[in-house]
């Protein structure tokens, strides 16, 4: 029977589930992970920053459309997105990942940094404009590097929800292309059996990323 506290402590678990794929799981999941949040995070902070600064047409139907993305289940998105996958001959690759990861986090990054370019004051961008900087240039010079921190802040949390992914990584990928948490699963089940050592091994290992990521940006998101 399974205990708290075990009473002869091993790291077999350790080792057998890096016997298995769990290096391939790792560059699957670091490569979808962090190209789908580089691609949210710059459509992102040019969609935030044109809905918090801009005055143009339809802007608040166009920020309806964008937040209703996240207005469906997953598991409501899941038939409709493997077709267009298949459609594009993406299925079974990382880019089946990385373009719905890249899409559906979208509307979580432009309401955080809505939020965030919001509490800038606008005369920081009137005096650069005046000073005969373009409104891009203010922008690039002058908004983003105020805003550092929530752009780091926002960039984990993408992030983290993609590394954390199982739905469409279950679905949409195959043996080769299996990111961690399909992958975690795959190595600690038998046919019959699940081995809760190795898979809780396998989880702990999958989270040290995270936690190194975290305390590597710590500083700029306090800032």
């Amino acid at each position: 029977p399974a205990t708290l506290v075990p009473t002869q402590p091993t790291l077999q678990s350790y080792i057998t589930a890096l016997q298995g794929d769990i290096g391939r799981y790792y560059l699957n999941s670091i490569i979808a992970s962090l190209v789908s949040t580089v691609i949210t995070m710059i459509l992102g902070t040019l969609a935030a920053y044109a809905f918090a600064r801009l005055r143009f047409r339809f802007k608040t139907p166009l920020l309806i459309l964008v937040l209703a993305l996240s207005f469906f289940p997953p598991l409501a998105q899941v038939i409709p997105l493997y077709r267009v996958l298949q459609s594009l001959h993406l299925l079974g690759t990382l880019g089946a990942l990385i373009l719905p990861y890249s899409v559906f986090g979208l509307p979580l990054a432009v309401l955080i940094l809505m939020a965030f370019f919001q509490d800038v004051p606008p005369d920081f961008e009137e005096a650069a404009i005046m000073d005969g900087m373009t409104r891009l240039g203010a922008f690039l010079r002058i908004i983003l590097p105020v805003t550092v921190p929530g752009l780091f802040a926002t960039a984990i949390i993408v992030f983290v929800g993609n590394w954390n992914e199982y739905l469409f990584a279950l679905n949409f990928t195959t043996t080769s292309t299996y990111t961690l948490p399909v992958g975690i699963v795959t190595i600690s089940q038998t046919e019959f059996t699940t081995n809760f050592g190795v898979l809780s091994a396998a989880t702990i290992m999958s989270v040290v990323p995270l936690v190194i990521l975290i305390l590597l940006l710590e500083r700029r998101i306090v800032s």
